[in-house]
């Protein structure tokens, strides 16, 4: 529908300059968006009611939790929620209920400052998957999922077993669901849109099939695909080099995001850096840079 978005240089102010939220604001115009921040401010038994909305309530009974107490079948939480007074953000994650360490659902979300959300972090995970310790290195330091270091070994056994750069474990096929609810929530707060920076060129094909645009990025999406067909400079790089590298990877998504993981946009001048994506909530941009895509 749209390839970008022109962004004024001074933002038009929507939202109301008061952080906490009054009977009076809420009975005056409802399309007056709501911020975080504003959430924020109320007690925290306020905040719950209001975060609760977030988390899909199929998703939590499937894994066996209480959707209004966030309590598990064993009376423990199992949902952590950070919301600090004074900030402009929300924390949400799901536990796993098998004493995993790591998170079956976790979102971030934050305002932006144009008057707008940022979704900063999304990830869904099965919890019953094989664990890949893609994000530590072998001396046990984070590698910020592959961007800061990599631990190569991990990587390997990872995209040989159908994962993505960045995954740790395989997908619970719940983005759906989980992005339904984030729209629903949105609007209910007064929002009409809200932005991301998709870590992975996989993640961001991902993203497109949600109903994304581009703010930045859409041309860089499309070179990738025109070299990585036959004849072009990344289709030539993928030559065996490396593990990541293999002549077939330029006809998968997941096979094209292990390559520019590996670092082969080098091949174009270009690297992955800087990408922004935006939806427009009830709306898909009907945007595809990868068609006919085979994951």
């Amino acid at each position: 529908m749209f390839r970008s978005l022109r962004v004024k240089k001074q933002p038009e102010k929507v939202a109301p300059d008061s952080a906490a939220i009054s009977v009076e604001q809420l009975s005056r115009d409802p399309t007056i968006p709501i911020t975080f921040r504003q959430i924020n401010s109320l007690p925290e038994n306020a905040k719950r009611r209001i975060y609760r909305a977030l988390l899909p309530a199929a998703l939590l009974t499937d894994l066996g939790v209480d959707p209004v107490s966030w309590k598990g079948t064993s009376a423990d939480l199992r949902v952590r929620l950070s919301a600090e007074a004074d900030t402009n953000g929300v924390f949400l994650a799901l536990r796993d209920g098998n004493g995993g360490a790591d998170d079956v659902l976790r979102i971030e979300l934050a305002d932006n400052m144009l008057n707008g959300v940022d979704l900063n972090f999304i990830q869904i995970s099965d919890p019953h998957g094989t664990r890949y310790s893609i994000d530590r290195d072998e001396h046990d330091r984070p590698t910020h999922f592959g961007t800061a270091s990599r631990n190569l070994a991990e990587e390997v056994k990872a995209m040989h077993a159908g994962l993505a750069p960045g995954q740790t474990r395989s997908g619970l096929r719940a983005s759906g669901l989980v992005f339904t609810h984030l729209e629903g929530f949105l609007a209910t707060l007064g929002h009409r849109a809200y932005f991301l920076e998709p870590l992975t060129y996989a993640s961001a094909w991902l993203f497109e099939r949600r109903g994304f645009a581009y703010v930045r990025g859409h041309k860089l999406m499309d070179d990738i695909h025109c070299e990585f067909q036959p004849g072009g400079r990344l289709h030539a790089a993928v030559d065996g080099s490396s593990p990541f590298r293999q002549p077939e990877q330029w006809r998968t998504v997941r096979g094209r995001a292990w390559a520019i993981h590996d670092g082969i946009l080098e091949a174009i001048g270009a690297r992955w850096d800087g990408l922004r994506m935006v939806k427009q909530v009830g709306k898909h941009s009907g945007v595809v840079t990868f068609p006919d895509a085979v994951y």
